[in-house]
């Protein structure tokens, strides 16, 4: 024989089968992270100095109650609010597709001035500080003022927001109207 045959795997006649598809693995234990710890839980959400973003329920918490569902309105908007502090819009450069400038929304068309003025979190005392701004993109990162509505201005703030032009027409879409660009004071 050979000397020290345990020491010699015998030879293979034939290639071992591999799996052609993917093979289910079973899932971690325990999530991994840097060093074998979990990862850290992500920030909560903020509200961005705006209240109406979120909903709040009847019993004071955040979102719908237990078991309830929300029946949505038909018809949106999309509304970019600025967030540049005192300084207007028109009097810096900024890029729309920068998001850090902005907050983005989604506005019921039924909502009036005054609902989406208070949600914006222009809630000054006195109502004629409270004013929203309609921005237009001239490009570049230049702005253009349009129209002001003043929270004093008691007529134009009952109007819904549709009877200014921010209806579901404003999406932003090739061949279709510019999503609506605001910027509030208070």
């Amino acid at each position: 024989g050979i000397p020290f045959s345990a020491f010699f795997p015998p030879q293979a006649s034939f290639a071992l089968p591999q799996p052609t598809f993917a093979q289910p693995m079973p899932a971690a234990l325990f999530p991994q992270g840097w060093g074998g710890l979990p990862n850290p839980a992500t920030a909560p959400l903020r509200n961005g100095g705006f209240p109406g973003i979120h909903l709040r329920n009847h019993t004071g918490g955040v979102g719908l109650p237990p078991g309830y569902d929300y029946a949505f309105p038909r018809e949106h908007t999309k509304i970019h609010v600025f967030k540049t502090g005192p300084t207007p819009p028109w009097q810096q450069t900024l890029w729309s597709w920068d998001g850090t400038n902005h907050v983005k929304l989604l506005v019921p068309c039924t909502t009036t001035v005054k609902e989406l003025m208070q949600n914006l979190g222009c809630t000054n005392g006195d109502a004629n500080k409270n004013k929203l701004h309609e921005i237009q993109e001239a490009g570049n990162g230049r702005w253009v003022k349009g129209i002001t509505i003043s929270g004093g201005d008691k007529d134009r703030v009952k109007k819904q927001i549709a009877e200014f032009g921010w209806d579901k027409s404003r999406t932003g879409a090739p061949g279709e109207r510019p999503v609506v660009w605001l910027w509030c004071t208070k």
